[in-house]
Protein backbone atom coordinates (compact mmCIF):
# COMPACT_ATOMS: atom_id res chain seq x y z
CA UNK A 1 0.00 0.00 0.00
CA UNK A 2 1.30 3.14 -1.34
CA UNK A 3 0.96 6.47 1.07
CA UNK A 4 0.11 8.99 -0.60
CA UNK A 5 0.60 12.64 0.97
CA UNK A 6 -0.64 15.59 -0.23
CA UNK A 7 1.98 18.90 -0.79
CA UNK A 8 -0.22 20.98 1.03
CA UNK A 9 -0.35 19.01 4.09
CA UNK A 10 3.53 19.23 4.55
CA UNK A 11 5.01 20.20 7.80
CA UNK A 12 8.44 21.12 6.17
CA UNK A 13 10.22 23.66 4.48
CA UNK A 14 12.67 25.41 3.41
CA UNK A 15 14.11 28.34 0.83
CA UNK A 16 14.59 27.63 -2.88
CA UNK A 17 16.73 30.15 -4.91
CA UNK A 18 15.50 29.98 -8.20
CA UNK A 19 17.56 32.01 -10.44
CA UNK A 20 20.93 31.64 -9.50
CA UNK A 21 23.23 33.90 -11.03
CA UNK A 22 25.42 30.91 -12.58
CA UNK A 23 22.40 28.82 -13.59
CA UNK A 24 20.86 25.86 -12.44
CA UNK A 25 22.96 23.93 -14.87
CA UNK A 26 21.91 20.29 -15.45
CA UNK A 27 22.64 17.75 -13.12
CA UNK A 28 20.99 17.22 -9.48
CA UNK A 29 24.16 18.63 -7.81
CA UNK A 30 23.46 21.72 -9.42
CA UNK A 31 19.38 21.58 -8.48
CA UNK A 32 21.17 21.04 -4.67
CA UNK A 33 23.00 24.17 -4.73
CA UNK A 34 20.03 26.20 -5.30
CA UNK A 35 18.08 24.58 -1.81
CA UNK A 36 21.85 24.45 0.19
CA UNK A 37 22.56 28.22 -1.47
CA UNK A 38 23.52 29.54 1.78
CA UNK A 39 25.75 26.98 2.40
CA UNK A 40 26.55 25.28 -1.26
CA UNK A 41 29.53 22.70 0.30
CA UNK A 42 26.62 20.80 1.75
CA UNK A 43 25.00 20.02 -1.93
CA UNK A 44 27.63 17.28 -2.72
CA UNK A 45 27.27 15.33 1.21
CA UNK A 46 23.43 16.21 0.34
CA UNK A 47 23.50 14.53 -3.32
CA UNK A 48 25.29 11.35 -1.59
CA UNK A 49 23.07 10.93 1.33
CA UNK A 50 20.24 10.86 -1.73
CA UNK A 51 22.01 8.62 -3.60
CA UNK A 52 22.50 6.83 -0.18
CA UNK A 53 18.68 6.36 0.26
CA UNK A 54 17.97 5.47 -3.61
CA UNK A 55 20.77 2.33 -3.87
CA UNK A 56 19.21 1.11 -1.01
CA UNK A 57 15.34 1.96 -1.00
CA UNK A 58 15.69 3.54 2.14
CA UNK A 59 18.11 4.68 5.24
CA UNK A 60 17.33 3.62 8.75
CA UNK A 61 18.34 7.41 10.58
CA UNK A 62 20.48 5.14 12.88
CA UNK A 63 22.91 5.19 10.19
CA UNK A 64 23.79 8.51 10.56
CA UNK A 65 26.87 8.60 12.69
CA UNK A 66 28.20 6.09 9.51
CA UNK A 67 26.68 8.65 6.91
CA UNK A 68 29.14 11.78 8.52
CA UNK A 69 32.39 9.67 9.31
CA UNK A 70 32.11 8.53 5.29
CA UNK A 71 31.53 11.85 3.95
CA UNK A 72 33.41 14.03 6.68
CA UNK A 73 30.81 15.48 7.97
CA UNK A 74 29.93 16.82 11.38
CA UNK A 75 26.35 16.14 12.89
CA UNK A 76 25.08 19.13 12.77
CA UNK A 77 25.95 19.74 8.72
CA UNK A 78 24.52 15.92 8.76
CA UNK A 79 21.32 17.64 10.57
CA UNK A 80 21.44 20.45 8.29
CA UNK A 81 20.68 18.59 5.37
CA UNK A 82 18.47 16.51 6.78
CA UNK A 83 16.46 19.90 7.34
CA UNK A 84 17.04 20.88 3.74
CA UNK A 85 16.05 17.68 2.36
CA UNK A 86 13.19 17.16 4.07
CA UNK A 87 11.71 20.49 3.95
CA UNK A 88 12.39 20.64 0.30
CA UNK A 89 9.89 17.63 -0.09
CA UNK A 90 13.30 15.51 -1.36
CA UNK A 91 12.75 12.94 1.85
CA UNK A 92 10.79 12.33 4.62
CA UNK A 93 11.11 9.78 7.83
CA UNK A 94 8.73 6.88 7.92
CA UNK A 95 9.06 4.10 10.43
CA UNK A 96 12.50 5.66 11.29
CA UNK A 97 13.97 5.05 8.26
CA UNK A 98 14.69 8.54 5.36
CA UNK A 99 13.05 7.66 1.83
CA UNK A 100 12.82 9.42 -1.24
CA UNK A 101 9.62 11.86 -2.26
CA UNK A 102 8.08 13.06 -4.30
CA UNK A 103 6.62 16.19 -3.24
CA UNK A 104 9.68 18.58 -4.57
CA UNK A 105 9.15 17.11 -7.99
CA UNK A 106 4.69 17.59 -8.02
CA UNK A 107 5.69 21.38 -6.37
CA UNK A 108 7.64 22.40 -9.06
CA UNK A 109 5.10 20.61 -11.52
CA UNK A 110 2.35 22.49 -10.05
CA UNK A 111 4.71 25.89 -10.35
CA UNK A 112 5.22 25.29 -13.67
CA UNK A 113 1.54 24.16 -14.26
CA UNK A 114 0.28 27.76 -12.45
CA UNK A 115 2.59 29.87 -14.65
CA UNK A 116 1.21 28.23 -17.62
CA UNK A 117 -1.91 28.88 -17.31
CA UNK A 118 -1.40 32.66 -16.04
CA UNK A 119 0.94 33.38 -19.15
CA UNK A 120 -1.71 31.64 -21.70
CA UNK A 121 -5.26 32.66 -20.38
CA UNK A 122 -4.04 35.71 -18.43
CA UNK A 123 -5.15 35.56 -14.98
CA UNK A 124 -4.79 37.95 -12.63
CA UNK A 125 -3.53 36.28 -9.82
Amino acid sequence: MTMRRNISEAKYETTFLLRPVDGVGESMKAVLKCIFWRKPELSEPALKFLDFIKENQGVDDSLWERFCVETSITRGQYDSIIKKLRGSGLIYKRDGTWMLSDDFMEFLQNVLQIAKHWKVEGENQ
